[in-house]
């Protein structure tokens, strides 16, 4: 493989480091650059204007993320959907991103077209308006004309945006690993594992061929519901350009449009949490993304469009919710975090213990708490909380869930202040409990159950044979999983240094010493052709007694005494 791309790749990643320190120290940020190492190519002259000065550091985090770009936009709207990593202030202020972007050269965006669809604009289209409708951070939106007359918009990703965001996940990854050498919190809260999700979904968003089978998979989970989602024309999307039939409506970022309509604005309302809530508990795949821009009322029907974030919620996991909110109403504390185990992935610093106790404090706060009165998306968020807390990963279509549900009220509640979602989830919430309690579980447990004992008896006999053969041989051998063997390698690695460091003192003051016993003539070395002498012997002494002192100092400092 040439070296070439691997150079040009090394240079960009250069590049944009300095550029993402640029704007660290421009927004006051320098001290984050420093902890993350970045110190070293921070400019020397750091201006920051009165403004910049005024502003809290949750508005200078939002700040530095826009000017950032496409990935950091994308990174903040994330990590605004996670109360459960963030304070209240942060997840407020990173909720006012918006993925928005001047618009770049049409030009450069039919270049893109032609190249991925390997034809010319007019084989392609009957008609292309050159005014793009919406432009993002990732591409931007045109209105077009199939040959047959199907009126339909084209989205095309913006030039250059993929190697931006390429080159912005590997400085991610750098530092990610650059703190988890030297921060034990960044290691055992898998801080590694959330950015290795987050590029996974980045990738994922750059491949328009992911957003079209989404919303295949979106149209076919919701064909009985009376709802509009855009076709996808396959035969004119790729990676980087999607083409969709055109949705003719009235988004509901425009409301002032839909009160000159005469829309019953409360009756909308109600019809969108009816639906979402449908496609969530029932359905099981759901639109992520309900953003007022995405939401369209298109006559009588409610249109659904931009589908790069699509969710899905298994049986198994609507089980899983079900018994989640069987044991809040119970306030079975060890059911829940038995529940919590089994739903998610448990990390090897898991304090079983501490997450049933945190649990027990959780359950307090909703003692009492009727069936209508549970909210649940908050409820989520704080069982989410813990559960980062004691090292334990929920799922991530779960994380979305609740970042849908909670998005949904508020955009809700833009239609109708009046509207309490609670009221409309109590009935999805009423349905997982009878199902929890339902006979059909019932069944369905007991015969897994007898599933998995029949296969236990199948293989019990051979193993009891197995163990008492290599008994009577001398040959049973037992596997020992000592947990936190990292931590204890490190303890060893760290026991062996000084071990190693002492001996070479020793050896250097023992060494000095014979010389000294040896003589004047051998304690001292004359450089040659000079009457310069050097002392050996003393040397010797001045510098185990110097590194005697630094190994000293080195077990007090981690009171190693």
């Amino acid at each position: 493989m040439s070296p070439l791309p691997s150079l040009r790749r090394t240079l960009r990643e250069i590049t944009r480091t300095r550029r993402i320190t640029q704007v660290l120290a421009r927004n006051g940020l320098g001290m984050l650059a420093q902890t993350i190492g970045l110190g070293r190519v921070l400019p020397r002259r750091r201006k920051r204007d009165a403004q910049t000065e005024a502003l809290s550091t949750p508005q200078r985090v939002r700040r530095t993320l826009e000017e950032l770009g496409p990935t950091y936009i994308k990174l903040g709207q994330i990590l605004s959907t996670r109360p459960d990593l963030l304070p209240g202030e942060y997840i407020t202020e990173l909720a006012k991103l918006l993925d928005a972007a001047p618009p770049a050269p049409t030009d450069a965006i039919i270049a893109t077209i032609e190249r991925e669809l390997k034809s010319s604009l007019g084989e392609l289209y009957a008609d292309f308006q050159r005014e793009p409708i919406a432009s993002a951070s990732i591409g931007q939106v045109h209105r077009a004309t199939l040959h047959d007359g199907t009126a339909v918009v084209v989205k095309v990703q913006r030039p250059g945006v993929e190697e931006t965001m390429l080159a912005d996940l590997s400085i991610l990854r750098t530092q990610v690993r650059f703190l988890e050498g030297r921060s034990e919190v960044v290691r055992a809260y898998g801080v590694r594992d959330l950015v290795e999700e987050f590029a996974q979904s980045l990738r994922d968003e750059l491949d328009y061929t992911n957003e079209g089978r989404n919303a295949d998979q979106l149209g076919q989970a919701l064909s009985e519901e009376d709802v509009l989602l855009p076709r996808v024309i396959w035969e004119r999307t790729t990676r980087r350009v999607i083409t969709l039939t055109a949705l003719e409506g009235i988004t509901l970022a425009d409301l002032d449009d839909l009160r000159v309509r005469g829309y019953d604005l409360p009756s909308i309302a109600d019809r969108i949490a009816r639906l979402y809530l449908h496609s969530v508990f029932v359905s099981g795949a759901f639109h992520a993304d309900p953003h007022p821009a995405n939401i369209m009322v298109c006559g009588t029907r409610i249109g659904l469009v931009d589908f790069g974030v699509v969710g899905y919620l298994t049986p198994r996991m609507r089980e899983d919710l079900g018994d989640l909110l069987f044991s809040l109403v119970q306030q079975n504390a060890d059911d829940m975090v038995h529940v919590i185990m089994r739903m998610g992935a448990v990390g090897a610093q898991c304090d079983r213990l501490g997450l049933r106790r945190a649990i027990g404090h959780l359950l307090v706060r909703y003692y009492g708490a009727s069936l209508e009165s549970i909210p649940m998306a908050t409820f989520l968020v704080d069982v989410m909380g813990v559960a980062f807390r004691y090292h334990v990963r929920l799922p991530s279509d779960l994380v979305l869930m609740t970042r849908t549900v909670l998005t949904l009220e508020g955009v809700a509640r833009t239609l109708d202040p009046n509207l309490v979602l609670t009221r409309y989830l109590e009935p999805f919430v009423r349905d997982l409990l009878r199902d929890r309690l339902s006979l059909r579980r019932a069944a369905t447990e007991t015969m897994s159950t007898l599933r998995e004992l029949e296969a236990l008896v199948h293989v019990l006999p051979r193993r009891l044979d197995s163990l008492s053969e290599q008994l009577e041989q001398g040959d049973l051998t037992l596997g020992v999983d000592v947990r936190r063997t990292d931590q204890a390698l490190r303890k060893l690695d760290a026991i062996a240094n000084r071990l190693a460091f002492s001996i070479i003192i020793a050896a250097t003051v023992l060494g000095s010493a014979l010389i000294l016993t040896a003589g004047p003539g051998a304690a001292t070395f004359t450089l040659p052709f000079t009457d310069l002498s050097i002392p050996v012997a003393q040397i010797g002494f001045v510098f185990a007694g110097l590194l005697g002192a630094w190994l000293l100092f080195s077990i007090i400092r981690s009171k190693g005494l």
